[in-house]
């Protein structure tokens, strides 16, 4: 009679780099005869009486289950270098034994997935688990603005990173951290509120490929790029190629290829899809002459407006991939071209009310809504994924946002930043967990250099002033009565010794140490933070967005 092996039940994700002993059982009819076979990435075979890999064959060998399932172990030695393990489990024929029917899964690029996929056609069943190099994890903080813009108060801070090791396939208990950050010279740090796991992002860069015009969308409609800019010689409706001399020279804020032409009658007729636009810039190594998408007659002198054309939905470069985006993720760009935007379906509607007649003679207005267009925040358009090791490590498509981005998106590298841990796991295929999450400040001391303990005065002489902010700042110290309201620093921040004005007459002598509170130069985020998953591909970092709690004046 035949005896059918039913199910190989083992761990077969992903490995760390520590040796690691995984159970597994075979699950079948009782008398069923099974081989198991381990064999590593350098060809070596699983001894199961030693426990240990060589380059002789050795096998586990005409196994039999007896009470429904047959239990061991595989112990999988430590590595220096990534490994691969396939596992080939053998139902031997020539003893009446077989796989469970054969049921298929492909990955979505349609290559097969064998450890989704259930029994086997033959007489091998496959299985493959792969083992990784441990991998850093680098916690820091991060503002978008000082980062990719070199704006904002942030701009020159100083960090002390910290970094946990950890191993793909594995997890990590609760482990402290500690980050610092010191503010700018000129600038102090305020809190604003306590962090929470919502502020902790992660990013991915993502190369942009050329706008994507969605059905009845207007590109026009945005910001000018140049204007007021004086043709050079005119044209004529019979140029080949249509080109065009201009008084100045091409530049990033004159014109650029895809920009639509505006400043006659002719140019300014030509609308929507059938606007003029540039089509080449520095024809013939001039910069002064560029193309023209059509012949149009424009006399010399004329006038011009270049109108770059803004788009809601965008390709990808070649190279790159939305599969770590996910929608409502905001995007940073290394200039102003992009700011406060995020990944967002797009829909354009049309409302209109229309009157419903009832029997009993009264009327009741009804609102409806069409949709005249659409556009998801993140389509893969028939783009097929690209499978690694079975994971997806590419998916071209289209990305959507919610504000229209200028053409000169084209090209560039974008930020895409992922808040809180749901969005994490997408970005870095981790699962993570904060706890005892705070930030507090290192409170500024200076002591005072002159003594009105005679004579009670709102200047209070310090060997250093920095560390205060003007009306948030207080300080407190021996000579401040006990009991009182700590004075506030009513003076300007600054650097240096000097004088602070305080709202209320104090009497101090020389050389007394003030401490500030409210405020600092220095901030310190501590917590536990614990990794419930990992199966990030490489290292990774997690970032505090500082934007969302401190403050920086």
């Amino acid at each position: 009679m035949v005896k059918v092996i039913k199910k190989f039940d083992i761990n077969l994700g992903s490995i760390a780099a520590a040796e690691t002993t995984r159970q597994f059982s075979i699950i079948g009819d009782n008398g069923a005869i099974f081989s198991l076979e381990v064999k590593n990435a350098a060809g070596n075979y699983y001894n199961f009486k030693t426990n240990t890999f060589t380059s002789t064959y050795k096998s586990l060998k005409k196994k039999k289950i007896t009470n429904g399932t047959y239990q061991g172990f595989i112990k999988f030695p430590a590595i220096s270098s990534a490994d691969q393990y396939d596992i080939y489990l053998y139902a031997e024929s020539a003893h009446d034994t077989v796989h469970e029917d054969y049921s298929e899964v492909r990955f979505g690029d349609g290559s097969l997935d064998i450890n989704s996929s259930i029994g086997s056609n033959s007489s091998l069943l496959k299985k493959v688990i792969y083992q990784y190099t441990d991998l850093i994890c680098t916690l820091s903080v991060i503002s978008p603005q000082a980062t990719f813009q070199s704006a904002g108060n942030f701009v020159s801070m100083s960090v002390s990173t910290d970094t946990i090791t950890v191993g793909r396939g594995n997890t990590v208990g609760k482990t402290a951290f500690s980050i610092a950050i010191t503010a700018a010279t000129d600038k102090t740090f305020q809190i604003a509120r306590q962090p929470t796991i919502s502020d902790l992002t992660a990013y991915t860069t993502v190369t942009m490929g050329s706008g994507v015009q969605i059905h009845g969308e207007d590109i026009w409609a945005g910001t000018v790029r140049g204007t007021g800019l004086i043709v050079d010689g005119g044209t004529s409706a019979d140029d080949s190629p249509p080109n065009v001399t201009m008084d100045d020279d091409v530049s990033t804020s004159r014109w650029q290829v895809g920009d639509r032409i505006t400043g006659n009658a002719a140019l300014d007729a030509k609308t929507g899809d059938a606007a003029v636009t540039v089509t080449a810039i520095n024809v013939g190594s001039n910069a002064k002459v560029f193309t023209m998408s059509e012949g149009i007659v424009i006399a010399d002198n004329e006038t011009l407006t270049f109108t770059p054309p803004y788009y809601h939905r965008w390709s990808l470069h070649s190279g790159s991939s939305i599969h770590q985006l996910l929608p409502g993720m905001r995007v940073w760009t290394s200039d102003a071209l992009i700011l406060e935007n995020r990944i967002s379906n797009y829909e354009d509607t049309t409302t209109y009310t229309t009157e419903v007649h009832n029997e009993d003679g009264s009327i009741d207005e009804v609102e409806n809504t069409v949709v005249n267009a659409s556009a998801p925040a993140l389509d893969p358009v028939g783009f097929k994924p690209v499978i690694t090791k079975g994971l997806v490590s590419q998916q071209l498509g289209n990305i959507t946002f919610a504000n229209q981005v200028k053409n000169d998106f084209d090209g560039l590298g974008a930020k895409f930043f992922a808040y809180g841990s749901d969005a994490i796991k997408t970005v870095n295929n981790t699962e993570i967990k904060l706890t005892d999450l705070k930030v507090e400040l290192t409170a500024p001391t200076t002591t005072t250099t002159a003594d009105t303990s005679g004579s009670a005065s709102t200047t209070v002489a310090v060997a250093d002033k920095e560390g205060t902010v003007q009306n948030v700042s207080t300080i407190s110290g021996i000579g401040i009565a006990s009991g009182a309201v700590n004075p506030t620093i009513t003076s300007v921040t600054a650097d240096g010794s000097g004088n602070w004005t305080v709202d209320v007459a104090q009497a101090l002598e020389s050389g007394v140490t003030l401490t500030v509170e409210g405020s600092g130069k220095t901030a310190t985020i501590t917590g536990y933070i614990e990794f419930l998953s990992v199966d990030s591909t490489a290292n990774f970092g997690l970032a505090f967005d500082l934007e969302k709690f401190l403050i920086a004046t």
